[in-house]
């Protein structure tokens, strides 16, 4: 199953998920009304009724349904009061349990390894390096928590840098990364502010049993009746909150254990090493144990590599799968033993680089079916990627003042004229003009191929800076690239990467990003499939003739109508931004068709340049379908770009 298969199953078990809370809210809704409306009733004809007289008499369906207004809005305002508490994704989770980010320069070696490691991995699956953060715990335990790919954090405790082997913690770093590219994240989110709303009503239900029973009204004749229907209805509420949560908690386990599995097999398939994540769980069970005492642990339990209660519930409830049984799936020959926290020696993935070599993909068609997957060809690469830059640029993307200047480096353009009147906009700073251009010396000896994991390993080092510094690294960023009145397709390329990565982290969900529907036919987005086709058309492949024949070639499979390719002088930017951004709701084998189309139209003539390469690979990021930087450009990087 591949990373759109996998998507697309994680899409339609949220569909699930979230069909069969909603019809929980509705049946729990409905009782709620019926129960406060019962009770209003009853005070209202409290002595009132007849021997002649029916009840029905005193039914009052404006009440009825003003309650449902108001039991509804409650509901729905505990909903939305999680959402907003969640609205950062993975920060807002990693602080509530404590954890302390890892800076990019920290000497810790420990740390050191851990940010490696973490760092191959995301550059071989082809995603921004996520921010890690570190729980002080002496277990061994993770977690991955976001919304998507571009505002993932990583989350682990000190036990796990401590306790384990490079190869162990390489695969507990895989099973992280299998939840992020398999979509985990998201519907673990989902799950706690779903049950948010159904926890709501038991709350609601005790507080109110515990003013009753604490008030002494009950004891006044004239009280009593309003005293007992007031507790009457809080048991009820409470037994409500129960039965909903009780449900929910049932369902939220099930789908944990299940993705659990997956990502267990995910992270053997990633590193090809099963005694990585194997020798992790056998540490666990040797007596360290995944136990974590943050107060916030158990709402987010579902959601860690291991069981963090040391005391796990009823099977049904449990949110991870018995270790000896996970062990098991992957060690088929276990005898039973577990592993002492001792190093163990290190396995070797790759025999010898020859063999690596002979296992890099060559085909763009290949390529995007390791879209949202890690092996060990991959991680290699990335590995030697990451050796072969150079200490002072890998330093500076890890460190948050010069990974600003860094970006601004990238930008600086090569002409004297036109670079000074870029350094004019940091006239107010001039240490910072002068480290943008001792950084665009090196950057200029870089090879094209390294400029995109260089600004991927810059990510978490660019997320430490405020708000306000954001914003103005962006304008900055726009000042470089207007100065040479020209338009740059690589420096839209580099600009819009970083926005995607970044403004999840700085700006308000609802500021830039309006919320749209899932599209399930490409003829509901035909617009923004030819200004894509178009742009890749246009920048990877020199003459009207190559370039029609690319657009054909890209647009023939999607069987969609449409009247012209836009001609590169009509080609506009902004109107890219906008198909991309409409592009990303496509459901998961759609995006999976689209992408091919894109391969398909930069490589018709088997030929990529860097451009059309990277554009494809900043295309699949917008799309939130991570690429691996497995391709390279061979003989037609001479063609003129």
């Amino acid at each position: 199953m591949n990373f759109f298969e996998q998507q697309d199953q994680a899409r339609k078990k949220t569909g699930q998920l979230v069909t069969l809370f909603v019809i929980a809210v509705i049946l729990i809704i409905a009782l709620t009304t019926l129960v406060v409306a019962s009770s209003l009733w009853g005070l209202s004809i409290w002595g009132k009724i007849g021997a002649s007289t029916s009840i029905a008499d005193y039914l009052d369906w404006v009440l009825l349904f003003k309650t449902a207004l108001v039991v509804i809005t409650l509901v729905g305002g505990a909903v939305l009061y999680k959402r907003i508490q969640l609205g950062k994704g993975g920060y807002t989770i990693a602080e509530r349990l404590g954890g302390v980010p890892i800076y990019s320069d920290t000497q810790d070696p420990d740390e050191r390894q851990l940010l490696n490691v973490v760092e191959e991995m995301a550059i071989a699956a082809g995603m921004p390096v996520p921010p890690i953060f570190v729980l002080d715990e002496t277990t061994i335990n993770a977690f991955a928590a976001g919304y998507s790919d571009s505002d993932a954090v990583l989350g682990i405790t000190r036990g796990a840098m401590q306790r384990l082997t490079r190869d162990q913690l390489q695969g507990i770093i895989a099973h992280e990364f299998s939840h992020i590219l398999h979509g985990d994240m998201r519907l673990n989110l989902n799950l706690i502010t779903a049950l948010s709303g159904i926890i709501f009503i038991g709350q609601s239900g005790r507080s109110l049993v515990c003013v009753m029973g604490r008030s002494r009204s009950y004891r006044r004749n004239n009280l009593g009746g309003s005293a007992a229907f007031a507790l009457g209805a809080g048991a009820s509420l409470v037994l409500i909150g129960a039965i909903g949560t009780f449900f929910g908690n049932l369902i939220k386990s099930a789908v944990s254990r299940q993705r659990e599995f997956l990502a267990d097999a995910s992270a053997v398939q990633y590193t090809r090493n099963p005694e990585g994540i194997a020798g992790a769980l056998k540490v666990i069970g040797s007596g360290v144990g995944t136990g974590v005492r943050a107060h916030r642990a158990k709402e987010f339990s579902h959601m860690f590599f291991g069981d963090v209660l040391s005391v796990r519930s009823f099977n049904f409830f449990a949110t991870h799968p018995p270790l000896e049984q996970r062990i098991s799936r992957i060690d088929r020959y276990w005898d039973g033993k577990y592993l002492p926290g001792k190093p163990l020696p290190s396995k070797t993935v790759l025999d010898d680089t020859a063999k690596a070599n002979a296992s890099i993909i060559d085909n763009l068609a290949d390529s995007l079916k390791v879209i949202g997957m890690l092996d060990p060809v991959m991680i290699a690469i990335a590995g030697a990627m990451i050796e072969s830059l150079p200490t002072s640029l890998y330093d500076a993307a890890r460190n948050p003042a010069s990974a600003y200047a860094l970006m601004l480096a990238m930008r600086l353009d090569s002409n004297p004229a036109i670079q000074s009147q870029q350094l004019t906009y940091l006239a107010d700073a001039p240490a910072m003009a002068k480290e943008v251009v001792r950084l665009k010396a090196l950057v200029d000896a870089l090879h094209p191929a390294e400029i995109l994991p260089l600004i991927e390993i810059a990510i978490p080092a660019l997320k430490q800076q405020s708000a306000q510094q954001y914003e103005q690294l962006k304008w900055l960023l726009m000042q470089f690239i207007m100065a040479d009145k020209v338009s740059d397709h690589k420096e839209w390329l580099h600009y819009r990467l970083l926005c995607h990565f970044l403004d999840s982290q700085f700006i308000k969900p609802g500021k830039n990003k309006k919320y749209r529907r899932n599209y399930h036919g490409l003829y509901q987005v035909d617009n923004a499939c030819l200004t894509v086709l178009s742009l890749l058309a246009n920048v990877s492949h020199d003459n009207n003739a190559d370039r029609d024949l690319a657009f054909d070639s890209g647009l023939s499979p999607l069987k969609i109508k449409v009247n012209q390719r836009i001609t590169p002088d009509d080609l506009n930017l902004n109107a890219v931004n906008a198909a991309l951004e409409q592009l990303e709701y496509l459901v998961p084998l759609l995006k999976q068709e689209f992408l091919a189309a894109c391969a398909q139209c930069i490589g018709y003539d088997n030929e990529v340049t860097v451009l059309g390469w990277d554009l494809l690979r900043v295309i699949s990021v917008c799309l939130s379908c991570p690429m691996p930087p497995v391709q390279r450009p061979t003989a037609t990087e001479t063609k003129t770009e």
